[in-house]
């Protein structure tokens, strides 16, 4: 496996640098000469850590400027999640003293519901989110053009470096040992296509052992509540197996532990992620920062990763200036989530720099076989404490690419970051808690009286005014004790105020474009959710505003993240096989999106193909069936028989020679009977709807006709009169009309459920006795 060049450690923690009495010599040097050597060596040294101090003062300077570039956007995000946890900002309690401070919290519900279904869309249990194809023209390899196979047929054979005669010599060697890649009917396309499939396997399987699910619902999680998600990878981890081996002579089980370096991904907190401020994009962005906050015993344990520099990271540990450049937000955090603060003083933060580095910087991190060429430009990995850099590396990644993909809920043109649920609904959100406080504190003014006392007039007994049941008052005589006591109503606006609290609602609906049937309610459905069709309709309709969301992690995470993973696998792995020249795919709105409409496409499609013999003839019924059944979320291959099942049932059925036994004969008739049944009385159902229509406009033009002459008003008084009249007419109308739909569609199921059961006879009788 190629590796990329890293810093190399020496006993001394600096790369190169050795104590002359162990270099070779071919003559012993003079007393001069090993004196000259060493302040050779102690100037490169000093040097070193010259270059060194100067690349930790840039990139901590360079750190310094992003995060304060990031400051408003980081106020920002700290509103959304006191918002989501249903919390009010210090300044807002203060001027609520006294007064009603509810919060109803209508954030939450929004956000987790986005987070749910998102997660579901992108995240199927049966089918992957991305594909990987070959390119419309593949470039094969340089070794199957020069053999003649694919479309580098006719190349140059001294382009690889091999004589000619050499080159006919292999080909010829391997036709004769019958290598199929040297054939002449070698399907070159197949060959790409398996090499295509066998790269996605690879990359599912460094999914499936990275946990991708789980990071990703991390990622869709802070993009729905901050606006934008990070993940990382391929990181190269050194992941450890465990297997059990039984001896079979003792029946001992010895476990054995094996070690194998694997791509693995992670999931980035956006807190701890601070790009390239001045860029738009991450396609824009020259570097990235990450900040990882360690403690003591975890900066120690960075000794043992291969290239430290061990003077570096003792001159960090005992550096107490300078320890934090970016403020730590995470005792704010647990502040809004009702957590005790806890101190960070105890901890380092160790910066991963990801972006350009000058080669004398990489050198004197310890970097060697570094190309002198100007136009070459190296960008590379520099792990930091502070401002003492302690290890750095190139890229792994011969495309220069940041290990960094970003999903916005919704993107902002101006900058990397975007803007989640809780900032897209903040104003009705407020409009929601004004409504809901200022009920509040009416309904406490209003429930009771407000009680009016004249002390001339009355006395309480026991020296309280409280006013409680059987009191006793004592009369003073200096005025009538039917003066004492005047109550006071206040007056009540709880409908009024429950009417704005409903718009709020409705205009969160609105500016987040997450309507409240994706919370599970068919609120608001009006006709159209009182039956299954209907019902069906307004789920694809509300899948429609979340594709520009689906559409958003197609392009920032799964097409950088597979297209990282494919160039690591083409630079890395020893499986000449999966290798090839592919293309990235992102399937989320193309498939994942829409199941319920894909079912219901495919459904017609079948009663398409079943009612026309010649649509019948072309469809794979099949491929069809199976299809069916993919989009249902079902084992396919638990139902359905595979083709090679369905030919062995056939021709066995065809040896056996059997009849079709009478009763099924007489099974079909009934059904094909009950069937045309079922569509006589549909055409009746459309026949009685248009007569009922046309019954009920003849009636309406009547009463209009009759009241006019009876009363001889003109036609604008008529109308402005039976105004009413006429809503109530088109309501009955409208209502017949859903009710006689509502009719259709229960037969239009009924006749798809007896050709259902016609097909599958008719099925079973050609496996069973192959079509005799």
């Amino acid at each position: 496996m190629r590796r990329a060049p890293t810093a190399e450690r020496a006993d001394d923690d600096y790369p190169n640098l050795h104590d002359p009495a162990d270099a070779p010599v071919e003559e012993e040097l003079t007393e001069e000469e090993l004196q000259e050597l060493e302040e050779e060596l102690e100037r490169e040294r000093i040097q070193r850590e010259e270059d060194l101090q100067m690349l930790g003062g840039k990139l901590q300077r360079l750190a310094h400027e992003q995060v304060a570039a990031r400051q408003q956007i980081e106020t920002r995000w700290l509103r959304d999640i006191r918002q989501y946890h249903g919390e009010y900002a210090p300044d807002e309690l203060a001027r609520m003293r006294g007064k009603s401070s509810v919060f109803v919290n209508v954030t939450r519900n929004k956000t987790r519901a986005g987070i749910a279904r998102l997660g579901d869309m992108l995240l199927p249990n049966d089918d992957t989110n991305f594909g990987v194809e070959p390119t419309p023209v593949p470039s094969t390899s340089k070794l199957n053009q020069a053999m003649g196979g694919g479309q580098g047929a006719g190349m140059d054979p001294q382009a690889m470096g091999q004589p000619a005669p050499m080159m006919a010599d292999m080909q010829g060697m391997a036709m004769q040992q019958g290598d199929p890649m040297a054939s002449p009917e070698l399907d070159e396309q197949d060959r790409v296509e398996d090499a295509a499939r066998e790269m996605q396997e690879q990359i599912e399987d460094d999914f499936k052992e990275a946990d991708y699910n789980a990071h990703a619902r991390d990622v869709i999680e802070d993009a729905c509540i901050l606006g934008t998600g990070v993940l990382k990878g391929p990181t190269v981890v050194n992941r450890t197996r465990r297997a059990w081996h039984t001896d079979p002579h003792t029946g001992q089980s010895v476990m054995e532990v094996q070690e194998e370096f694997r791509a693995a991904l992670e999931r980035t907190d956006p807190w701890d992620f601070f790009p390239d401020m001045s860029a738009c994009s991450m396609d824009e962005a020259e570097f990235v920062f990450e900040r990882k906050l360690v403690n003591r015993k975890q900066l120690r344990q960075l000794a043992d990763l291969p290239g430290v520099m061990l003077d570096q990271l003792r001159n960090a540990l005992q550096d107490e200036d300078g320890r934090h450049i970016a403020e730590d937000r995470r005792h704010e955090l647990r502040e809004i989530t009702g957590v005790d603060t806890v101190t960070s003083a105890n901890r380092w933060e160790l910066w991963e720099y990801w972006g350009p580095l000058d080669k004398e910087e990489l050198r004197a991190c310890g970097v060697e076989d570094l190309d002198d060429d100007p136009l070459i430009e190296y960008t590379g990995c520099v792990l930091m404490v502070g401002r003492h850099v302690i290890k750095a590396a190139i890229n792994p990644l011969d495309s220069g690419d940041l290990p960094y993909s970003v999903f916005n809920w919704e993107q902002d043109g101006a900058s990397i970051f975007g803007f989640g649920v809780p900032y897209l609904m903040r104003q009705p959100q407020k409009v929601v808690n004004a409504a809901w406080r200022m009920m509040m504190d009416n309904a406490a003014v209003s429930a009771g009286p407000q009680i009016v006392v004249n002390k001339r007039a009355v006395k309480p007994l026991d020296g309280d005014w409280t006013i409680r049941s059987m009191k006793v008052w004592e009369a003073t005589g200096d005025m009538p004790v039917e003066h004492a006591f005047q109550a006071f109503h206040v007056q009540s606006h709880q409908a009024d105020l429950a009417a704005i609290f409903q718009m709020a609602q409705e205009l969160a609906d609105t500016e987040t474009n997450l309507p409240i049937l994706l919370q599970g309610e068919g609120i608001g459905g009006g006709e159209a959710a009182r039956t299954l069709g209907g019902m069906q309709m307004l789920m694809n309709n509300s899948n429609i505003v979340l594709r520009s969301a689906v559409k958003n992690y197609d392009d920032g995470i799964t097409k950088p993240t597979v297209r990282r993973f494919y160039d690591y696998h083409m630079a890395y792995t020893d499986r000449p096989e999966i290798k090839g020249d592919f293309d990235v795919h992102a399937r989320g709105t193309s498939v994942l999106i829409a199941r319920e409409e894909q079912q219901e496409k495919l459904m017609a499609l079948a009663q398409l193909a079943a009612q026309n013999p010649i649509f019948a003839e072309l469809t794979k019924w099949d491929g069809l069936y199976r299809e069916l059944l993919r989009t249902l979320q079902v084992p396919v291959d638990v139902i359905a028989h595979t083709k090679e099942e369905v030919e062995a049932m056939q021709a066995q059925a065809a040896e056996q020679g059997e009849q079709i036994p009478p009763e099924l004969e007489v099974q079909m008739a009934e059904l094909q009977l009950k069937e045309a049944e079922l569509q006589l009385k549909g055409q009746q159902l459309e026949f009685d709807q248009q007569f009922k229509a046309a019954e009920l406009q003849h009636q309406q033009e009547k009463d209009h006709a009759e009241l006019a002459l009876k009363h001889e008003l003109t036609v604008a008084q008529l109308q402005s009169k039976l105004g009413i009249d006429e809503q109530r007419l088109m309501l009955d109308m409208e209502k017949t009309a859903a009710q006689l739909q509502n009719e259709r569609d229960k037969t239009a199921a009924s006749i798809m459920d007896r050709q259902n059961q016609r097909a599958m006879v008719e099925s079973y009788k050609a496996r069973k006795y192959g079509g005799a």
